[in-house]
């Protein structure tokens, strides 16, 4: 395995494509922090090396989280087609 950089440009296309589907991002890095209609949904992380990016799902918001995934998933596929995409759901913590 070696070392994949990604250019902060193509980083932000992500962003981008999520504004055009009507949630907010906020980029740091590889990490993406995702709000749909006020609420935190679900958090990104992009892998270069792997061509994978991870998507955390949050049950606490479960219906608006279910509704923003397949926007989510279309944005990345978007900017980065041959990466994997792996969804997870993750519960609130108690």
């Amino acid at each position: 395995m070696f070392l994949r950089w990604v250019r902060a440009k193509d980083l932000d296309c992500i962003v981008y494509e999520l504004e055009k589907r009507g949630i907010e991002a906020s980029r740091h890095a590889y990490s993406y922090r995702l709000l749909y209609k006020g609420m935190i949904v679900a958090g990104v992380h992009v892998y270069p090396g792997f061509n994978e990016a991870s998507v955390r799902l949050y049950k606490i918001v479960h219906d608006l989280a279910e509704e923003a995934s397949s926007k989510i998933t279309e944005s990345i596929k978007k900017c980065f087609p041959d990466y994997k995409i792996i969804i997870k759901w993750y519960p609130p913590r108690s």
